[in-house]
């Protein structure tokens, strides 16, 4: 019996012995980064813009609701920065941005245009804010930016007046 009990006791003390205390799971300690990946915005596009704009002058407020025409983008990897991107587009529109894990933040950019109708010779500048952009979903990015500006406007009679713009500007891309 003295050897059966013996033999339990060593095989027991071997079996302790080879196992290992599993780590204790803490999610604070996950030293893994996010990663961060470029590489889904780049490409080149077709991309379609809307306005959406309020123009306030005096106590008068002229809706802009505008479809632009659609333009070609090219987004590429900046070389001067880590996770960076250049946004150009055949309308002129020229971007940088940053990719993060949460998107692309783009920085802000101001549009012009330039009204001459019925008499009325106008001058709109925005400054355009925009949020983050998700990665493309199937080819296509779709995010709204706010703008706000100012514009003159140069009025048979009533000469030069100015006022405020604000609303909103839509982009979405297409055909990548």
């Amino acid at each position: 019996m003295k050897k059966v009990s013996f033999i339990i006791l060593a095989l027991a003390t071997v079996m302790m012995w080879g196992c290992e205390k599993d780590p204790i799971d803490n999610p604070g300690s996950n030293t893994s980064e996010p990663t961060i990946d470029v590489k889904p915005y780049l490409g080149t596009y077709l991309m379609t813009r809307h306005t959406d704009l309020v123009l306030s002058v005096a106590t008068f407020n002229i809706p802009i609701n505008r479809d632009l025409d659609v333009e070609t983008i090219t987004i590429k990897k900046d070389p001067a920065q880590e996770f960076g991107i250049i946004m150009t587009s055949s309308d002129g529109m020229y971007l940088r941005g940053t990719v993060d894990t949460v998107g692309l933040h783009l920085q802000n950019d101001t549009i012009r245009f330039s009204i001459d109708t019925l008499g009325v010779n106008a001058s709109l500048m925005a400054t355009l804010s925009h949020p983050v952009i998700a990665p493309p979903q199937n080819g296509v990015m779709d995010w709204t930016s706010t703008a706000s500006g100012t514009a003159t406007a140069t009025v048979p009679i009533l000469g030069e007046i100015a006022g405020n713009i604000t609303g909103n500007m839509h982009y979405r891309t297409a055909l990548r």
